[in-house]
């Protein structure tokens, strides 16, 4: 069954990229049996309908698989059970996913560091420290494997944990032709991921596609540096669009570089100097010191990676005693923390909420709280 739907939803992708102008939008609006997409009745959607579409497109899907079958690509659609949550909540979501490395990271916390191409050795010096603080505090941290900050990104990230790198190409494209041995890494690394079939060009209305899954797989995009016409103010846009966190970095004031980063901030972006920053933001600082906490590593040795204000953050230990409550065999309820902590039940929710983001706790079907191993 699962291999009859991947040639379909290899066929429907294949058939939507000859037709730019429709997209997933445009399915879910008009078939509601989505995300499951039976081939016939998409292909009319995407007016090809006819007694050859169905038999075509999926000759067509035959030969991309057997081109993506020596690397082992995995591949992942909108109804496949293991398509990432939080891209799937967007309103044109990717028909397909391709990956090579690790593709549960795909369900990881995540957020996007981007920027120019034509970078300034600072912008890179920058990038590169936020993504290795990020990192080391235990986010997949994402960007669009360009050149500049996009690759001092990932090379950062991976120096002290994982990266994602979202392409506007096939997986086995060699581009930009120089990020040979960076992708290899990614792949030993994190994962790369792209729309686009083994053999797809670099294109350039791919890019704009690529951004918008770029936000879309992560909970925040950071813009690191960027001139005003940066393609990198498209994803933030996009972001916002999506429901995201946006945040810039300020920079000189002197150059053009950093004036969409500016005006990013103008327009109400929270300035971002320091990965906890980033962490605070998004309600991660608190985790981070959790899981330390619970393994006994001091915090001070940390400080470096997350430098956390403690002003409105709850303490680390708190974090790690419900930690240790939910690992119970059964789990535990909200109303049963609630009367073991004596605590507020906003602050206790909120915080089972922030766990359970992190992977670190889940919920069953009756509603109790268990401890959760990361698949990434």
């Amino acid at each position: 069954m699962i291999e009859s739907s991947r040639m379909d939803a290899v066929a429907l992708a294949l058939a939507a990229g000859a037709r730019p102008a429709l997209s997933a939008a445009a399915l879910k609006a008009r078939l509601p049996s989505w995300p499951v997409l039976p081939l016939p009745e998409s292909l009319e959607v995407l007016g090809m309908q006819g007694p050859g579409a169905v038999a075509h497109w999926r000759a067509e899907a035959g030969r991309v698989l057997d081109r993506a079958a020596p690397h082992g690509y995995d591949v992942r659609w909108p109804a496949h059970p293991a398509y990432p949550a939080l891209l799937g909540t967007i309103v044109d979501p990717p028909l397909l996913l391709w990956t090579r490395g690790d593709a549960a990271l795909l369900d990881a916390p995540a957020v996007a560091l981007v920027g120019s191409r034509e970078s300034t050795m600072g912008g890179r010096e920058v990038a590169f420290r936020l993504a290795a603080d990020l990192a080391a505090a235990g986010v997949l941290v994402a960007s669009g494997f360009a050149r500049g900050i996009d690759a001092a990104v990932h090379r950062g990230a991976l120096s002290t944990g994982r990266s994602m790198a979202v392409l506007g190409c096939g997986l086995d494209q060699p581009y930009p032709s120089d990020h040979g041995p960076l992708g290899g890494d990614i792949e030993a690394a994190g994962v790369l991921v792209s729309e686009f079939p083994p053999g797809a060009p670099p294109l350039s209305h791919h890019f704009p596609l690529r951004n918008r899954a770029l936000s879309g797989l992560c909970r925040a995009v950071i813009v690191v540096q960027a001139a005003r016409r940066s393609g990198s103010l498209i994803t933030a846009r996009l972001a916002l669009e999506q429901g995201r966190e946006v945040m810039a970095v300020p920079g000189d004031v002197r150059t053009g570089a950093n004036a969409g980063g500016h005006a990013l901030i103008r327009d109400g972006a929270r300035l971002v100097e320091c990965a906890s920053d980033i962490l605070e933001e998004l309600g991660w600082a608190r985790v981070a010191r959790a899981e330390r906490a619970e393994r006994g590593d001091d915090d001070r040795e940390h400080g470096g990676v997350q430098g956390t204000s403690e002003m409105g953050v709850p303490a680390a230990p708190a974090a790690a005693a419900l930690l240790r409550q939910v690992a119970r065999e059964d789990g535990v309820t909200l109303d049963e923390l609630l009367v073991e902590t004596g605590r507020n039940g906003g602050d206790l929710l909120g915080e089972l909420l922030d766990l359970e983001l992190a992977g670190l706790v889940r919920r069953d079907a009756a509603g109790r709280f268990l401890r959760a191993e990361r698949k990434w």
